[in-house]
């Protein structure tokens, strides 16, 4: 008896041709993080210098291989969209505000966006999100899709730990087989570059990896989307991490994938207003919705900085309330992650 299982948390867009498009930000391995003194307005890393500005750069890829044409690129940071109307330099061109640059070519790097400024703001520590859309277009029909990514802003102490994972590619396909996770750790103002990594796949520990700073992973460690964690120690003694860190990778050609759909009238936690998630599996071929007999399901909800498990019940719906959402004196969003499992 096959045993077959698959794992999701992203959007899929249909498309009418029974393809399903996949969007990714792929990184040049600078992460979108920065750290602030709110005592000396310090800013680190310094985004004013050319070796320290993250580039994010938008891949829409077919999970049939057919040719996707990106156009109409836009980019909107904290819900406020960037009108790229200044200066030209090379592919590059320079929005209103001065921080953010567009990559103008027409090649693979078209759409990308460069980060020229300092994001963090001393009377104001709080994360920020750049948005990206565009219209792709496969066998002549046009698709609108989008993607976000945080960007991470929080104070600066001597012993603020900050630990990342840059994966490339972050889907992966028949062109595409492997992909690199790479980690990184900050305290303060200074790069760590001696630390221990330990890592999980979901809430399961993957000691094979364990001790290395940079794994590559493939096809057959993904189901559908995978959830790579990286829990980061100063020493392999240590028994406690300063971070974790996590990071999504997509096998665009896996059979089976999961949505998920919000079913409870409101969409936004708020108090005595739960969300209610479901999760449901789906034939990529096909587009249709399977139903296997006996599946087997774990959905949690997992806090979006610490990539802790929240709350988890064995079921294909969960309830997300302000218990999850409202935690340390702060609100914050959250992530819902499934995986479910089937003979």
């Amino acid at each position: 008896m096959s045993q077959y299982s698959t794992q999701g948390s992203v959007t899929i867009k249909r498309l009418r041709n029974g393809d399903s498009l996949f969007i990714t930000l792929e990184s040049n391995g600078i992460p979108l993080y920065q750290g602030v003194d709110t005592s000396s307005g310090a800013v680190a890393p310094n985004w004013t210098v050319a070796a320290n500005q993250p580039v994010l750069t938008p891949k829409v890829t077919s999970s049939m291989g057919n040719t996707v044409v990106r156009s109409m690129h836009q980019w909107r940071y904290n819900g406020v969209t960037l009108l790229f109307t200044g200066a030209t330099s090379g592919d590059w061109r320079t929005d209103s505000t001065g921080k953010f640059q567009l990559n103008i070519s027409t090649g693979s790097d078209a759409g990308a966006i460069k980060i020229i400024a300092n994001l963090a703001n001393p009377n104001a520590v709080a994360n920020g999100q750049l948005e990206y859309s565009c219209v792709a277009t496969v066998g002549g029909v046009n698709y609108n899709v989008s993607k976000t990514r945080d960007v991470v802003i929080q104070n600066m102490g001597s012993s603020s730990a900050y630990g990342y994972i840059v994966a490339s590619p972050e889907a992966i396909d028949s062109d595409h087989p492997t992909s690199t996770l790479k980690t990184g750790l900050q305290m303060g103002a200074s790069v760590i570059t001696s630390y221990h990594v330990k890592w999980w796949k979901d809430d399961t520990p993957w000691p094979a990896k364990d001790g290395q700073k940079q794994i590559t992973v493939g096809r057959g460690d993904v189901d559908g989307t995978q959830l790579f964690i990286a829990e980061f120690y100063l020493k392999s003694t240590d028994t406690t991490p300063v971070c974790r860190a996590g990071s999504y990778i997509i096998d665009s050609l896996d059979e089976f994938g999961m949505n998920f759909d919000i079913i409870s009238a409101n969409k936004e936690v708020a108090p005595g207003l739960p969300v209610t998630v479901k999760g449901k599996i789906i034939n990529m071929r096909t587009k249709a919705v399977f139903a296997p007999a006996n599946p087997v399901w774990r959905l949690d909800v997992m806090d979006k900085d610490t990539w802790a498990v929240i709350k988890t019940k064995a079921s294909d719906t969960i309830d997300v309330t302000t218990t999850e959402t409202d935690r340390n004196g702060k609100q914050n969003d959250v992530e819902v992650v499934g995986e479910v499992s089937w003979s």
